[in-house]
């Protein structure tokens, strides 16, 4: 009586255990990571609705995993929300967690351009990003130091270089206009290189009741812009700063004051003080 018993539970622990292991072959779905981005045209305008473009997240066999029509911008910059679906292990219309996919843009007219490729994060997450849709090329300075800058932007450029005389290739670490910012900088900001009374800056600044710090500026329309903080400016740290757009506002890295990219005017920003700090500097940048 004893020995069936025990041939019985050996049975059963065998069966059991073929069972673990026909499970743990088995692909699970585990949800969805959202990847949350900001799409800009080669002049570094978001691009609206109006642009016709979608973004696909392709896995490397070729698989559209998940696809997202450009949308009007939101206060942060983002315009496309991807949903990328998620199982324990890679299928040809899942992704894992840390999977690496191809990023393509295409356009309405069927140009297809692809971009920096996307890291799938975990379950329930959001993950940012930001992307181009353009034509890069790699400019060399004398001393070796290398930028990408779009093709289309040495085209346009050119003929303001020929009206100032300027000779040569768009010189991206150039300051043609002696301001103390770079041509590349203020491509990035959406001002001119040709202008020195035109430059992104602090305009204003002000902490009342040592609460948020408010910072004015004058934005282009279509750009997105943060700040950057130190706590002092001997060997600074610049660490970036979130902000928001009113002072009852949620608090992210980056705001866009409008999407228009014709406007143009002065944005009011706030941002949190440092907790205990004595003494904290800002910079403005263009994302």
């Amino acid at each position: 009586m004893n020995r069936r018993v025990q041939r019985i539970g050996a049975a059963i622990v065998l069966a059991a255990a073929s069972i673990a292991l026909s499970a743990s072959a088995v692909n699970f779905p585990v949800g969805t990571h959202l990847v949350k981005g900001t799409l800009k045209n080669w002049k570094n305008k978001v691009l609206t609705s109006s642009a016709a473009v979608t973004v696909q997240a392709v896995s490397t066999n070729g698989t559209i995993i998940a696809s997202a029509t450009v949308s009007d911008p939101t206060e942060d910059g983002s315009n496309f929300l991807l949903s990328i679906p998620l199982s324990t292990k890679a299928t040809d219309f899942t992704a894992a967690v840390g999977d690496q996919l191809n990023c393509v843009i295409v356009q309405e007219a069927g140009l297809s351009v692809a971009a920096s490729p996307i890291r799938v994060g975990d379950a329930n997450t959001v993950s940012t990003v930001s992307l181009e849709f353009v034509n890069m090329k790699t400019y060399t300075a004398a001393d070796g130091t290398t930028a990408s800058i779009p093709e289309e932007y040495v085209e346009t450029i050119a003929p303001w270089m020929e009206a100032y005389e300027i000779e040569g290739d768009y010189d991206p670490f150039a300051d043609y206009d002696n301001d103390g910012v770079s041509n590349y900088v203020e491509y990035r900001a959406g001002t001119s290189p040709f202008d020195d009374t035109d430059k992104l800056a602090i305009t204003d600044y002000f902490a009342p009741r040592n609460a948020l710090h408010t910072l004015k500026f004058e934005y282009v329309g279509g750009h997105v812009y943060g700040v950057a903080t130190t706590l002092s400016l001997v060997n600074p740290e610049w660490a970036v700063q979130k902000v928001k757009k009113t002072e009852d506002d949620a608090a992210r890295e980056q705001v866009m004051p409008s999407a228009d990219e014709e406007d143009v005017g002065i944005a009011t920003i706030y941002v949190v003080p440092v907790e205990g700090a004595k003494s904290q500097f800002f910079k403005l940048e263009a994302k």
